[in-house]
């Protein structure tokens, strides 16, 4: 996975990116049922919240209510608080009955939280309102999963965040901290308040909105589409297009692409990795099978693919 984590750092340009990256990597590797990442968000009032920044379930049809909901919250508040690098806790020790209940349907009987910081700054995420104004890296993590975790998992996953923390600040995904007496130094209150649910959403945004167009949209929010070469749409054979693909991967994915599914939309309906699909779409594009938009339609260069 580190070597993959590598690679793939190489061709991100959010810290967002990134944070679904691993979301993805995690379950893939270790059979993980469902990943929070809480982060500090700046209010208009210039207070710090906890804010859910990035969630992603291996099992698109979990509910949100039940992973997103005031008790989560407190429970990442808990795990915030204590900056412990990592805990474990069967999830009867954390939440009431009735949740217990519907966390078990989805085979989520252990919860492994931690917090981490850095001497770095975490830009805002997408599209926030009110102050765009970076804060002190701090990540509260929630990993669900339906076995007794060991410590060698424990491990893992502390080692693999920090790495992609140090890789991240290498990359200039996160800032490095303002000269003190700086206005950076100072953004304002830290009491750390609960965001009411509903602040936050289940992935990181698509890309820039309106007035950002010059921040890069990630990788896994472009789209695919479909761009048949003229000489295979004029064949008389009418088994060409298909027959020529002769990667399995690639023409698993050719078949699923639809034109509206992102590349991450596209992982988590083939059930395809990550790494997979992007090898796949190289073999695509090559072809000239496939071309590559962002999510208002406007072409874009597929050349990072060949940097993943």
């Amino acid at each position: 996975m580190m070597n993959l984590l590598l690679r793939a750092v190489a061709a991100m340009y959010t810290i967002d990116e990134l944070f679904q990256w691993l979301c993805y990597a995690f379950i893939e590797h270790f059979q993980i049922e469902l990943i929070e990442f809480w982060t500090p968000l700046l209010t208009p009032a210039r207070t710090s919240v906890l804010h859910l920044r990035t969630m992603l379930p291996r099992d698109p049809n979990l509910p949100e209510q039940i992973t997103y909901n005031e008790q989560m919250l407190l429970i990442a508040q808990r795990f915030a608080f204590e900056q412990r690098p990592v805990q474990t806790f069967s999830i009867e020790m954390l939440f009431p009955p009735q949740q217990v209940g519907l966390l078990h349907q989805y085979a989520c009987h252990y919860c492994l939280g931690g917090f981490m910081s850095s001497p770095v700054l975490l830009p805002a995420p997408p599209a926030t309102p009110g102050p765009q104004e970076p804060l002190p890296f701090a990540l509260t993590y929630l990993f669900f999963v339906g076995y007794q975790p060991q410590t060698d998992l424990q491990q893992a996953i502390t080692m693999l965040l920090r790495q992609a923390i140090g890789l991240a600040t290498q990359r200039g995904l996160l800032l490095p901290l303002p000269a003190p007496g700086s206005p950076l130094s100072r953004p304002g209150s830290t009491t750390v308040a609960a965001g009411p649910p509903g602040t936050s959403t289940r992935t990181p945004g698509p890309g820039p909105g309106p007035g950002r167009q010059s921040q890069p949209v990630p990788l896994t929010a472009l789209i695919p589409r479909r761009k048949e070469d003229a000489e295979l749409l004029t064949s008389e054979n009418p088994f060409a297009r298909s027959a020529a693909i002769a990667d399995k991967r690639a023409r698993r994915l050719h078949g699923a692409i639809d034109g509206e599914q992102s590349i991450a939309e596209l992982v988590q309906s083939t059930g395809m990795e990550l790494a997979d699909v992007l090898a796949a779409l190289q073999i695509l594009v090559k072809m000239r099978r496939v071309e590559l938009v962002d999510p208002d339609g406007h072409p874009v260069s597929a050349e990072r693919l060949f940097e993943s």
